[in-house]
C-alpha cells in the first residue's frame, strides 16, 4: 500500500515540472531581434546625416561623402541621404526605403535614397514644402547618362532646385545622354562597321582589277584572232591571185 502511496506522489511531482524544451527555454535569456536594413540606415543617419554605403568601392569617388555633404548644404534644410544599393535581400526600391527611413528615423526635412551605380534615386520632403523636390528629382534622372552615379545625380539634383527653372527643365528635358558602356558600344560599331567598308572596298577593287585584266586578255586573244583570221585571208586571197596567172599565162600560150 505504501509502495502504491509512493508511485503516485512521484507521478505527480514528474507531472507538476515542466518540459525540458520548455524549461530551457524559460531558462534562456530573450534574443535580440536582428536588426533590419532600414533600422541599420536610420541608425547611421543618425549618427551622420549623409550615409555612403563602403560595398561600392568602384561606383563611388573616395571623396563622394565630402562631395554630397558640401552639394546639400546649399539647400539650407535638413537633408538626409543614403547612399546604398537598392535591391538587396529585402528588394526594397529607392522610393520603398524613404518613407521606411523617416519612419524610423522620425525627423522633419529632405530625406534622399540614392543607388551608387545608377541615376536611380528618390526625393521626398517632409515638413514644410519650400523646394520643388519632384521637377529637380525627374528633371536630374533625364539630364544624366544612367550610368552617371550617385553623386553627380545629387549634385545635378542641388544645382536645378536651386535653379528656380526645375519645372521648365522637366518640362524640356532632351533625350538622356548615351551612357560610357553605350558610348563605347556604338565607337566598336562604327569601327566595325568602317572595317567592313574597307574590306568591301578592297574586294570590289580587286574585283575590278580582276575584271579589267580578265577583259584585256580576252581582247589581247580577240585581236590575236582577228590577225590570224586577217593573215590566211590575205594568204587565201595571194593564192587565189596566184591561181588567176597562172590560169592566164597557159591561155596565152594556147
Amino acid at each position: 500500500m505504501w509502495r502504491g502511496w509512493f508511485v503516485l506522489m512521484v507521478g505527480a511531482l514528474l507531472a507538476c515540472l515542466p518540459p525540458p524544451a520548455a524549461a530551457a527555454a524559460a531558462a534562456a535569456p530573450e534574443r535580440a531581434k536582428p536588426v533590419g536594413r532600414v533600422d541599420h540606415l536610420a541608425a547611421e543617419l543618425r549618427r551622420d546625416p549623409v550615409y555612403v554605403t563602403d560595398h561600392a568601392p568602384r561606383a563611388l569617388p573616395e571623396d563622394a561623402a565630402d562631395r554630397i555633404r558640401k552639394a546639400v548644404a546649399r539647400l539650407g534644410v535638413p537633408v538626409y541621404v543614403a547612399v546604398t544599393p537598392a535591391m538587396l535581400v529585402e528588394r526594397y526600391s529607392t522610393e520603398d526605403l524613404v518613407p521606411l527611413i523617416h519612419d524610423s528615423l522620425n525627423r522633419p526635412g529632405l530625406y534622399i535614397v540614392a543607388d551608387p551605380t545608377s541615376t536611380g534615386f528618390s526625393a521626398v520632403q517632409y515638413g514644410a514644402t519650400t523646394l520643388p523636390v519632384k521637377d529637380a528629382m525627374y528633371a536630374a534622372s533625364s539630364e544624366l547618362p544612367t550610368d552617371a552615379g550617385a553623386v553627380a545625380t545629387i549634385e545635378r539634383f542641388v544645382e536645378i532646385a536651386l535653379s528656380g527653372h526645375a519645372a521648365e527643365r522637366r518640362e524640356n528635358a532632351g533625350p538622356r545622354p548615351k551612357s560610357k558602356v553605350r558610348i563605347a558600344l556604338d565607337a566598336r560599331d562604327r569601327s566595325e562597321r568602317e572595317a567592313s567598308r574597307k574590306e568591301w572596298s578592297m574586294f570590289a577593287a580587286g574585283t575590278a582589277l580582276g575584271g579589267v585584266t580578265v577583259l584585256l586578255l580576252l581582247m589581247g586573244l580577240r585581236r590575236r584572232s582577228a590577225t590570224r583570221a586577217e593573215r590566211a585571208r590575205a594568204k587565201r586571197m595571194e593564192t587565189a591571185r596566184a591561181k588567176n596567172a597562172r590560169a592566164k599565162k597557159r591561155e596565152k600560150r594556147r
